[in-house]
């Protein structure tokens, strides 16, 4: 894959079927309990699902996900492929979950990252999310807590 720049044509898309292959490759890659094709392909049919993929020319670089109930929105994935890390992309794929997350009259919108991933932690502060909590040993492979992270979007 060739390294790319932001000034290139990067487009947020709704995540359809030829784009699996590429994001259960992603998911082997960044997490010790990727998601199957299987598990993101039944992502594709359910209502309650937000999947947005980064890609340039048909190539994926990137993707993020979440589950909207009445009201309330999860982040379940972001990752970006390694060599495409560092520029923006992570940022730009949280940005169009939270606009879609609005669009679906969500009250707020919560995840949870590694207390290692200093990276994204500061990603998500510099987006508005706020700690609110800590699951202890919530990760495995190894075993770490996970911060809970929340953006209020608007008020009841």
């Amino acid at each position: 894959m060739e390294k790319i720049s932001m000034n290139d044509n990067i487009q947020m898309v709704p995540m359809q079927e030829q784009h699996i292959p590429a994001l259960a490759q992603l998911e082997r890659i960044c997490f010790s309990q990727p998601w199957s094709e299987n598990s993101l392909r039944s992502e594709l049919h359910n209502k309650l699902a937000v999947f947005c993929v980064a890609e340039q020319n048909g190539q994926v670089l990137g993707y993020a996900g979440m589950q909207c109930v009445m009201g309330e929105c999860y982040i379940n994935n972001i990752a970006v492929f390694p060599q495409f890390r560092g520029m923006g992309i992570g940022t730009q794929l949280v940005q169009t979950l939270i606009e879609q997350a609005i669009q679906r009259n969500g009250i707020f919108i919560s995840l949870e990252v590694r207390v290692s991933n200093q990276q994204a932690i500061s990603i998500y502060r510099k987006l508005g999310f706020c700690e609110v909590g800590c699951r202890k040993n919530f990760y495995a492979a190894p075993v770490e807590d996970g911060l809970i992270m929340t953006k209020e979007l608007k008020t009841q």
